[in-house]
């Protein structure tokens, strides 16, 4: 069986590092073909396990070809039934139309390179895409032109909530969200949403958490006296780290008899803004220090928690499907603090942390981080966490039945034809054909 994984850079930088546990279990299965088919491909990739192989030939894109593809958009009838749905909605502003446009030539240009991939070295039985973006609506047009026999896709949360996308506007979605042969979301909150949200067939929504390994030890407590709070996100609007700083300001003026650290590991364009607001709000508060690490690698960060005493996890975002930065931290039995966004809830409660509202302001996450540092159970959090990660997001179990699942829907038969979609997405097919 030969099938292909569709990422947006993996396994070269930046992101998706938690490819880097899944790949493995790809790597194990007997008779069965992996290729990697990254869009990006800059400078030198992460390594791979034996048997797993990569094509560039999606990372190849040229001026001209853009121009071309960008020409073919223009007179593309997916485009016409996009600005159709942005004049319904009234958001045919210059950025929504720009973006339209830009999403319709990249998935023309994607099917092209997955066609001249099937032309090279045989049609794939299964497309795996990573994410449910351009590459995804990509795979269905080449499985059309017989390119690929089945498309399945995983959808985490920024290609999944509009609320993440500027003017509300995820562009195209709507258009292929019936043509999969299977989704996999992590949360039954992402397939209401999936549902809810853009019309998906509820028989063809899957839930497949992610999963981390189990890590070997477990992380110590801080000694009496101090707290190590620790943080772990990419530095963006959505992930509301100055309300993390504020928090952390409270806290330490409420308890300055506490020598209180917060470590935030993770990069990203707003970490120097974050630094900065950081320093004019803790530096006067002699009980707190904070460090930035920057980006540190996967197997790093797993380290970490092993290495230096660590208190909680905290997180603030207003939007996330289910982190994986919190799993790696329950798996060492660190209790976690997190908003009930996405799917934090099938991960986070107060039996091993606390769960916060959906917008908790500055006061709400500090009392929460006070429950979990000071109030009684300190211990039974700890081992809940652990708990937790081993009965429902064990990389060695949520992986193993991925793979079997994408695999099983690749060795299906023939694809049947498809049940009778909306318009729409049924005039997808047949404008790919013209």
């Amino acid at each position: 069986m030969k099938i292909v994984i569709l990422t947006n850079a993996y396994p070269y930088l930046p992101g998706e590092q938690f490819i880097e546990d899944e790949i493995g279990y790809w790597a194990t299965c007997a008779g069965v073909s992996v290729t990697l088919l990254p869009a990006l491909a800059a400078g030198t990739p992460r390594p791979i396990p034996a048997g797993i192989s990569i094509d560039l030939g999606m990372a190849r894109s040229t001026k001209l070809g853009r121009l071309w593809f960008m020409l073919l958009a223009l007179c593309s009838a997916i485009l016409r039934r996009e600005l159709g749905y942005l004049h319904r909605l009234r958001k045919t502003s210059p950025h929504t139309v720009a973006r339209a446009l830009l999403h319709t030539s990249k998935v023309l240009e994607q099917a092209a390179q997955l066609r001249r991939y099937a032309r090279a070295h045989g049609p794939a039985d299964v497309a795996y895409c990573y994410w449910n973006e351009t590459q995804a609506y990509a795979a269905v047009l080449a499985r059309d032109a017989g390119a690929v026999r089945r498309v399945v896709s995983r959808v985490h949360g920024f290609d999944l909530y509009e609320a993440r996308r500027r003017d509300g506007y995820m562009p195209l979605k709507r258009q292929f969200i019936a043509a999969y042969d299977a989704i996999f979301a992590l949360s039954s909150e992402a397939r209401a949403y999936l549902q809810q949200t853009y019309g998906a067939a509820p028989g063809n929504v899957r839930i497949a958490p992610l999963g981390v390994p189990l890590a070997d030890g477990l992380a110590r407590p801080s000694a009496a006296g101090r707290l190590h709070v620790v943080s772990v996100s990419f530095c963006l609007r959505v992930k509301r780290l100055d309300k993390i700083v504020g928090a952390v300001a409270l806290l330490g003026r409420r308890h300055p008899e506490i020598s209180l650290t917060w470590t935030h590991i993770g990069g990203g364009p707003l970490l120097e803004e974050i630094t900065a607001l950081a320093k004019a709000q803790l530096n006067s508060l002699k009980n707190i220090v904070c460090a930035f690490l920057g980006e540190l690698p996967n197997h790093a960060v797993k380290v970490y928690y092993l290495d230096t005493p660590v208190d909680m996890l905290i997180n603030a975002s207003e939007s996330e499907g289910v982190p994986v930065s919190i799993m790696e931290a329950m798996s060492a039995g660190v209790p976690a603090v997190a908003p009930d966004v996405g799917g934090i809830s099938s991960l986070v409660s107060d039996r091993c942390g606390a769960l916060l509202g959906p917008c908790p302001d500055v006061q709400e996450i500090a009392e929460a981080m006070e429950r979990v540092a000071f109030a009684d159970g300190r211990d039974a959090r700890r081992a809940h966490a652990r708990q937790m990660i081993e009965a429902g997001f064990d990389a060695a179990r949520n992986y193993r039945d991925f793979v079997a699942d994408v695999i099983a829907i690749g060795a299906s038969g023939d694809r049947q034809p498809a049940p009778p979609l909306r318009p729409a997405a049924y005039r997808i097919r047949q404008a790919t054909r013209r």
